[in-house]
């Protein structure tokens, strides 16, 4: 056990001992995590990894917020390249926590891959800025800058902004005490009476402290349309914040919610930038709805490899917007042969604004983006959108 996680666990205890949990409390007469009915908070691991939400739970990990007293755990979950989302009560909160007395926060990390129990040294370790990029304190939101682009192997949560419904279904993905990651889905749903009460989403969800900052995840949607932060035990509820009032104040997550006005939003990521022989590269590209892009790799040498369709898990980010993405672990995976040859790469698709008629047309279309690229990986090409990346093997 290392030191940081022997101190998150010394910590959690002593809280627990005292009636308390983990977080301070956003409310009075609000504890921060509540088990409704019989505990159904599960390990994510016990699941299959082709399983929607074990694929959407790549997105979560654990934060590891250490301060000059001690560590505190929450969740927190990708939102793009650059930021993550937890609560206001964890990051800058934790400072403000009666019982820690910490004077100044020392380090913070993301912790993604975490899902073994007991396996922390499983995890890749990401270093956050502790400083918020934007946070509120009444809507209990903070978004921090992340390094390294986790985004590119671990995917990113779409958001949505729709209104919450009595009773709709949700997951909540997050790393109760600390632990491995689990998810609360059995009885897991929108209250159905007074469902939203002032900045309050209630909640049916089994939580446990650390789970503060988990993306509530409308199961229907597979998108966050809330962020967990707290529960009343003598009432057996759970709170969130709806992300709709989150989005109201929130220039950065509004940024990463795609256009519904059918807005043309094209991307392309590919991580890690570097790569031997057995890794896998993970790529995550976002199209407009209703295109079927077609994925290619292209060698050093020029050699053009088509990368099939199904090898990419597919997500409705919107009603405008497609993801593709492939990431160690799932069903396929992009990894490095001995035959594959050694240098730089050039890797992405190609969108046309309607299907191509033949695979003559493919292979024309294909032509004129290959000739295009020397001038800049993204552009158009004979009417053909195209994104691009390039990746190294030594």
């Amino acid at each position: 056990m290392s030191t940081a996680i022997a101190q998150i666990a010394s910590l959690i205890a002593a809280l627990l001992a005292g009636g308390a949990h983990a977080q301070g409390n956003l409310w009075p007469d609000t504890e921060n995590e509540v088990s409704v009915d019989a505990y159904a908070n599960e390990p994510i691991n016990t699941y299959a990894e082709t399983a929607d939400f074990r694929r959407m739970g790549r997105a979560v990990g654990m934060l590891n917020i250490v301060t000059d007293v001690g560590a505190a755990p929450c969740t927190a979950w990708i939102a793009d390249e650059r930021h993550i989302v937890t609560n206001n009560h964890c990051v800058p909160g934790v400072l403000e926590h009666p019982q820690m007395n910490a004077t100044r926060i020392v380090s913070v990390e993301f912790l993604a891959g975490f899902t073994t129990p007991g396996q922390i040294e499983e995890a890749e370790r990401f270093e956050v800025n502790p400083i918020p990029v934007e946070t509120d304190k009444d809507l209990d939101f903070t978004v921090l800058e992340v390094m390294g682009n986790p985004s590119a192997r671990y995917g990113t949560l779409p958001i949505s902004g729709e209104e919450i419904a009595p009773g709709m279904p949700f997951w909540i993905i997050g790393h109760p005490l600390g632990k491995s990651q689990h998810i609360s889905r059995e009885g897991c749903r929108a209250a159905t009476t007074q469902t939203i009460v002032d900045l309050r989403l209630r909640h049916t969800c089994d939580t446990l402290g650390g789970n503060s900052g988990s993306p509530i995840i409308d199961s229907s949607a597979r998108q966050v349309i809330g962020l967990h932060n707290s529960g009343n035990k003598r009432i057996g509820v759970n709170f969130g914040i709806p992300m709709s009032m989150i989005l109201a104040k929130s220039t950065v997550l509004r940024a990463a919610v795609p256009d519904d006005d059918g807005a043309q939003v094209y991307t392309f990521s590919s991580f890690p930038k570097t790569l031997a022989v057995g890794e896998e590269l993970s790529v995550v590209a976002d199209v407009v709805a209703g295109c079927a892009p077609t994925f290619v790799n292209v060698s050093p040498t020029g050699k053009v490899t088509p990368i099939p369709l199904q090898f990419f898990e597919k997500i409705e980010v919107s009603t405008s917007q497609t993801r593709y993405q492939v990431s160690p672990g799932g069903r396929y995976g992009l990894q490095v042969l001995p035959e594959d040859p050694k240098g730089t790469h050039q890797i992405g698709f190609i969108c046309p604004p309607q299907p191509f008629a033949d695979q003559e047309a493919l292979k024309a279309a294909l032509r004129d983006v290959l000739a295009a690229l020397p001038g800049g990986l993204s552009g158009e090409a004979g009417g053909v959108q195209y994104r691009f990346g390039t990746y190294t093997i030594d």
